[in-house]
């Protein structure tokens, strides 16, 4: 450390001691002011020599430093018993989770919204807890304020502050999702003219039905009342916003409320929005169109609602281009043509309309995607012949998708259970079979953008992984569900918890290079844990070439083994970001 004047416009001196010191992300030596003395006359008039009594002041500090570094004498006692009142193992690691959460204004959008009333609570301190436990150690909001004593940062506030806060913090939604955006953009540059949307649920553990939480189409195929969430993200992986609904809403109902929150909150240019099948209906076709932004959708092929002509031109031998194989065959090949959508779009007269856009189709056949299809049925055809050899030892629960392969079975809509039918054996269904094997690793993709290469348009699609994976790490790594909270505003909060938690990991993979996965990194952020010594010595015992990484990621250093309390928490204030460029 050392003094340095600094000359101010207004012709005045200001004094500083600034220390030197290494930036890995920007791969350079920088300085930071470690303590602003003031004006140079002002120190003159008060001290005599301000320079000589500012030198002064930064030798004391280096002195501190240097015996801070000495070795320290600690006392072991034997017989010294556990103290159970004390939390004697505190988690360092969230330092760098909640560097990113500074960083994405979220705690001023909160105190904005604040401004005006009278809160018992600090709803932004509530919001950093969750958020670090979801990422640390996810589990209940009860849980979370009973670990409120495992982290270096404090949490001055009851459990009932917790449900109380969350109710505000639901309310504060769009206003936090705007302000990450804003915080995100600031960053690095966004890449958003490709953006991916989809649609997953969440379910409960209740039997009755309430206010968002109903029974509707389970992904994971359970009874149990769920919510759908929508959540739209940019090609990188990190999240634009998420919407909740009802658990019996249907899938293409909740794009547009994302599309219309993205052009609000991103501000950006024309968008190609790519979703799954499941989205590509006339309204949001017509939608997105109307509202001068692309498409990319996948179109299904199987079916009674696939129009027939195209499921043909899908799967006949004309037009490919084939891909170098083996002496098996190729292992991909492409073909596209160019192609008119038609769209119901009701008018101002409240007449519905058929509309055609033009559109490319690309349909591609895989390999991969061929041999994991027949893989699948083969597994689901494995139940379907226990079904048709016992009936009676089933239900539609146990075998559910492989009823569909047997013929002459049926079940009781209210208990599940198989209905007799003595006039016919059951059977499996051979046609079926042959049927869906027609069409196993061919997939059609439908565009507006026509002028895109056809293998472009492949890759621009098979980036929806990023977001099926997104979602993967909610209910895994974050344990988004099931959810233990009930009311609407208090379901809206959890998810936003959720949905910062699941930003936060994005980033730091943006910002490692993606060199380690969202659970990789909780994993570690995890073990970045101290044990108390003796008065203020803390004791860490965690360090990795991922942690070193993490740690880079904001600018800190916790390689050293022992530390007291005031390095620790000076180490926390100075966790930030980097610019990813």
């Amino acid at each position: 450390m050392h003094v340095k004047p600094t000359r101010l416009r207004n012709g005045k001196t200001n004094v500083s001691i600034i220390e030197r010191y290494w930036d890995p992300a920007r791969k350079a030596s920088r300085q930071r002011t470690v303590r602003g003395l003031g004006l140079l006359e002002d120190l003159d008039r008060e001290h005599g020599d301000g320079m000589a009594w500012a030198r002064g002041v930064c030798d004391e500090l280096n002195a501190k430093r240097a015996a801070a570094r000495q070795a320290v004498p600690i006392e072991i006692h034997p017989d010294e018993k556990i103290d159970r009142r004390s939390d004697n193992k505190k988690n360092v690691g969230s330092a760098i989770p909640l560097a990113y959460y500074g960083m994405l204004g979220i705690e001023r959008a909160l105190r904005n919204r604040a401004r005006g009333r009278r809160f018992e609570y600090d709803a932004n301190a509530v919001s950093r807890l969750l958020v670090a436990e979801r990422i640390v150690e996810p589990d209940s909001k009860l849980s979370a304020w009973q670990n409120r004593g495992s982290y270096f940062f404090r949490c001055d506030f009851t459990d009932d502050d917790v449900y109380r806060s969350l109710g505000f913090i639901a309310g504060c939604k769009d206003a936090v999702i705007s302000a990450m955006n804003k915080a995100i953009a600031a960053h690095h540059e966004r890449n958003l003219r490709d953006v991916y949307y989809d649609v997953t649920n969440y379910y409960f553990e209740i039997d009755d039905e309430d206010g968002l939480r109903k029974r509707g189409v389970s992904k994971e195929r359970r009874r149990k009342p769920i919510v759908q969430m929508g959540m739209m993200q940019d090609k990188d992986g990190i999240p634009i916003n998420f919407n909740v609904f009802p658990g019996n809403t249907s899938d293409c109902l909740t794009m547009l409320p994302s599309m219309l929150a993205a052009r609000r909150d991103v501000g950006c240019g024309r968008m190609v929005v790519v979703a799954d099948k499941g989205l590509n209906t006339s309204a949001n076709i017509a939608a997105i169109v109307l509202d001068g932004n692309g498409f990319v959708f996948s179109q299904s092929i199987r079916g009674t609602k696939s129009p027939k002509e195209l499921k043909g031109w899908a799967v006949s031998p004309a037009g490919w281009r084939m891909s170098p194989g083996d002496e098996d065959g190729p292992d991909f090949k492409i073909k596209s043509r160019q192609d008119t959508k038609v769209v119901h779009v009701a008018g101002e007269d409240g007449k519905t309309r058929d509309v055609g856009i033009e559109v490319k189709a690309v349909a591609f056949w895989s390999a991969k995607y061929d041999r994991r299809a027949k893989h699948e049925r083969a597994r689901v055809l494995e139940k379907a012949r226990a079904l048709a050899a016992d009936p009676a030892s089933y239900d539609k629960a146990v075998h559910y998708g492989a009823a569909k392969y047997v013929k002459n079975v049926a079940f009781d809509k209210k208990t599940g259970e198989v209905l007799a039918d003595a006039a016919h054996a059951p059977c499996i269904d051979t046609e079926l079979i042959a049927e869906e094997e027609r069409y196993d690793g061919y997939y059609v993709i439908i565009t507006s953008e026509t002028g895109l290469p056809d293998e472009r348009i492949v890759d621009i699609y098979r980036g929806l992984w990023r977001i099926e994976e997104s979602f993967k790490v909610t209910k895994s790594v974050l344990s988004a569900r099931p959810v233990f909270v009930w009311t609407p505003e208090h379901i809206v909060a959890h998810f936003l918890i959720c949905y910062i938690a699941l930003s936060i990991l994005r980033l730091i993979q943006y910002d490692t290079g993606h060199a380690y996965s969202a659970e990789a990194i909780a994993s570690e952020v995890r073990q970045m844990c101290g044990v108390h010594l003796e008065g203020n010595w803390w004791r860490f015992y965690h360090r990795t070439d991922a942690s070193e990484a993490l740690c880079r990621a904001v600018g800190i250093d916790l390689s050293r083994k022992n530390m007291q309390l005031a390095d620790v928490k000076r180490l926390l204030a100075q966790a930030k970001p980097a610019s990813g460029g």
